[in-house]
């Protein structure tokens, strides 16, 4: 008797077992290692713009060029499986999350650009809601609550324990 007349799932079945996710299907591993592998060699190249110094005397751009190439190693490592035919299926990745990618780059350059001017309280606060709206499972109950306890904790952690000077309400 053959291996397929034991399993009942596929005993009396004429169609071959599908030989596992094709490539397209293993897209979300493929997509991800090669954003590592971007990011971390441009990181590494612009780390090289600061001196890296020796081994002995580290300069300043030593730490990022090791954690770029770092980056770059890890990329490979999620790439490669599913170059050779293995890697996870991610069938949720048919589209990409758009809102969430839209949302989530407005909330850092929002950060990014209010921080200066509005101070560390609204711009963390904008940021935190601004992510909270990529996600459609969030309420707007949830948002309000992880705002402001991510605010606060911002506030804890940067002001009050490291006892940074950072503007708290503008400049």
């Amino acid at each position: 008797m053959s291996p397929s007349q034991h399993d009942p799932v596929t005993a009396g079945s004429s169609t071959p077992p599908s030989p596992g996710p094709t490539l397209g299907e293993r897209h979300g591993d493929l997509v991800a290692g090669g954003i590592f592998v971007v990011l971390g060699g441009a990181f590494a190249v612009a780390a090289r713009g600061y001196g890296l110094g020796s081994w002995d005397e580290m300069g300043a751009g030593m730490f990022p060029f090791v954690l770029g190439l770092a980056l770059v190693g890890f990329g490979v490592a999620v790439a490669v499986p599913v170059l050779r035919g293995g890697g996870e299926q991610t069938p949720g990745l048919s589209r990409l999350p758009w809102r969430a990618i839209v949302c989530v780059s407005a909330a850092v350059v929002s950060f990014a650009y209010l921080l200066p001017s509005v101070g560390l309280i609204p711009a963390t606060a904008t940021t935190v809601f601004v992510t909270c709206l990529a996600s459609p499972a969030t309420s707007l109950v949830k948002a309000v609550l992880g705002t402001a306890g991510i605010t606060v904790a911002c506030y804890v952690i940067f002001v009050v324990a490291l006892q940074l000077r950072l503007p708290l309400f503008g400049s």
